[in-house]
């Protein structure tokens, strides 16, 4: 019997050192007690190390379970320089700079100096603090803005994560923090003491800063945030989570303007006149009356929460009225305002925002310039809040402006998430990013080895068929019959009554996550049955996890960001198969482009997206090696399509189940 065939030997000194920490006998487990030799970490980690000295770009798709946070820290720290690391969420940016990587620094002997730095809306602004009384009503609301007052004062980087007890949605933070609009710069007189200047020096003096994926292409589209000092001077970067890459990017490389924007204006406009020419006007009514335009203008769009395309605006009733109205009232307070920019230098930057606003909705509500074609293609909508309204006009890909970023710089580019991969292959997660030779962000650099871009995948360790069953019920209506929701409620509530654990589902729609909600309360009075709507995903995911047996519902946010290992969570149940919508502006858009080339929207978008979204709907099951629990997908297409069996094979190979007393059985057996 011939030898089973050995890895590759390290060729660089690097990889020799990463080989020998990733194998049997590492410092590392001195320092870890949890950690144990994984080939697949290992692998990653020889990976990243080559990336790093070849100043490459690396796309690796490592199964939950590899141990990837390690797999890239351990190389970057070695090699030295300066790296940035981007996480998708604060939360992830939070976890990897107290966790992660303090304990890398200790199993290394690594003396580096590291921060997280995140976007000015994090951090409390004093200026506005000294403000924010004002504009606070009630009893609770002047005792939590004393609370913050008070932490100010204690804290030395005035992150607002830091506080507890403070909800994370808080109306309190709008006015205690700033935006790039109501920044005054140097101008400020607390600019000495300002918390986002300090974070900024602080990121630019260390050796390892932690970002997130917004504050990334914030800084690429405004050059505001404090990231476009910091790329510049990276060895290496590396983007966790990299699967979320090309959709939060859409949301910054284009235009935005709204009503929570003209309503700060406003009240910045108040609190000035009052302040620094009381009595040169009527500062009252001036602001009253540009909060009651954005707030009309608010009023013209649909009551429920939802997504508009461009044309769907347009044809509102009252639309056009409402929006002239806003745009006269924001020229008639940018004449006050600019009759008094001697009193203060608040006021011509007051008279500023008015004037960028005037054009911004302006710019929106205009017909795109078809002579413009150099520009790449845009679509236009609006995002109607319950409060608030924001319309946006983003490129329909962020493959273009990502690609020239990597085309520019010689640094080494690390792309990693537990699902990257299609069917596969890199080719959407390629495409989407601008890493393919056509687009031009694997072009050669200066002082890089070629194959500029290079792939890796490495499989889970988890025991899959072992761990974890699938159940994908053939009884159910399909999801676009009568009653779909109200069955998988009942199905939810037929399998979680006899749950040892916690049960998760997720829906692709609010409405869905509703009504499956109000059949588990009916059907299941005795169980703590949880809501997206009821409080901040934090404080919803802090109660499940606290409450035994508890049911969750949630849409699309609960999909990703929700690791609760053991009997915390034993059942996910997925409604239905997460396509986006169609008539979504943006998907219907790209879907019109790809069909305009020639080629297939649904094979070349809607189903690796698709694909994408249940790995990471599924992924939520089993989190560690000792984790057991049941996978049911209500979505009977699954297995009775070809394109639905071609997303059954992206799932973790569960063994599979048909009937639901298989399932009940498995979950008693879950303790």
């Amino acid at each position: 019997m011939s030898p089973a065939p050995q890895p590759p030997a390290p060729a660089t000194a690097l990889a020799e050192h990463c080989d020998a920490l990733f194998s049997p006998g590492s410092p590392l487990q001195a320092e870890l007690p949890q950690w144990s030799v994984r080939e697949g970490q290992r692998e990653l980690a020889l990976a990243v190390a080559g990336a790093i000295e070849d100043r490459a770009i690396l796309m690796a798709e490592a199964g939950t379970g590899t141990g990837k946070t390690l797999a890239y820290l351990v190389p970057a720290l070695l090699h030295g320089g300066r790296v940035i690391i981007s996480t998708a969420t604060r939360n992830l940016q939070d976890q990897l700079y107290n966790k992660d990587l303090p304990a890398a620094r200790r199993a290394l002997g690594a003396a580096v100096s590291t921060c997280v730095l995140k976007g000015r809306s994090n951090y409390v602004c004093l200026y506005r603090l000294q403000r924010a009384a004002q504009w606070v009503h009630g009893r609770h609301a002047h005792a939590q803005l004393r609370r913050i007052a008070q932490f100010a004062r204690s804290d030395a980087r005035g992150d607002l994560s830091a506080l507890s007890g403070l909800e994370e949605n808080s109306a309190l933070n709008f006015l205690v923090t700033s935006t790039t609009d109501n920044c005054l710069g140097a101008d400020c007189p607390d600019y000495k003491a300002c918390f986002v200047m300090k974070a900024r020096r602080e990121a630019l003096a260390c050796d390892v800063v932690i970002i997130n994926h917004h504050l990334f292409f914030a800084d690429l589209a405004l050059r505001g945030e404090g990231v476009a000092e910091l790329l510049p001077t990276a060895d290496t970067l590396i983007l966790d989570e990299a699967h979320q890459l090309a959709e939060i990017g859409v949301q910054f490389l284009g235009a935005r303007c709204g009503t929570a924007q003209v309503v700060d204006l406003s009240r910045d406009v108040l609190a000035c006149g009052l302040q620094q020419a009381k009595g040169l006007a009527d500062w009252q009514t001036l602001s009253a009356a540009l909060e009651r335009a954005a707030r009309d203008l608010r009023l013209a769009a649909p009551q429920n929460p939802g997504r508009l395309s461009q044309p769907q605006v347009l044809d509102l009733p009252g639309w056009d009225v409402a929006l002239h109205d806003l745009q006269a009232q924001l020229a008639h307070t940018a004449e006050v305002l600019s009759a008094h920019v001697e009193a203060a230098a608040e006021f011509e930057r007051l008279t500023d925002r008015c004037t960028a606003l005037h054009q911004a909705f302006s710019d929106w509500q205009a017909a795109p310039d078809r002579e413009q074609s150099e520009q790449p293609p845009q679509v236009r909508w609006a995002d109607v809040g319950g409060a608030h309204l924001r319309l946006q006009s983003a490129p329909l890909s962020i493959a273009p402006a990502f690609a020239a970023l990597l085309a520019q710089r010689s640094q080494a580019w690390i792309f990693t998430s537990a699902t990257l991969s299609v069917g596969g292959n890199f080719r959407h997660a390629r495409a989407a990013l601008g890493l393919t030779p056509e687009q031009g962000g694997c072009a050669p650099v200066e002082g890089g080895v070629a194959p500029r871009c290079r792939e890796l995948r490495v499989a889970s360790p988890f025991d899959y068929a072992g761990q974890g069953r699938l159940l994908v019920p053939q009884d159910l209506p399909l999801p676009n019959q009568p009653g779909h929701s109200e069955s998988v409620g009942a199905l939810a509530a037929e399998l979680a009554s006899g749950n040892v654990g916690g049960t998760l589902v997720l829906t692709t729609t609010l409405r869905a996550a509703r009504l499956i909600a109000q059949t588990l309360r009916a059907l299941l009075p005795d169980r703590a049955v949880l809501e997206q709507f009821d409080e901040s995903k934090a404080a919803l995911l802090a109660r499940f996890a606290s409450t035994s047996q508890a049911v969750l519902v949630g849409s699309q946010s609960f999909w990703e960001g929700v690791d609760l290992p053991g009997d915390r969570l034993t059942l996910v149940i997925i409604d239905k198969l997460p396509f986006a919508p169609p008539d979504d502006p943006l998907t219907a858009a790209r879907l019109k482009q790809i069909e305009a080339e020639g080629r297939s929207g649904f094979a070349d978008y809607s189903m690796p997206q698709a694909a994408l979204s249940l790995q990471q709907g599924a992924g939520r099951l089993i989190r560690t090696e000792s984790d057991r629990g049941v996978l049911v997908v209500c979505d009977r297409r699954l297995t009775a399509t070809g394109w639905g069996r071609q997303l059954l094979a992206s799932l973790p190979p569960f063994t599979r189940l048909t009937q639901t007393a298989e399932a009940q059985a498995f979950l008693r057996q879950a303790d």
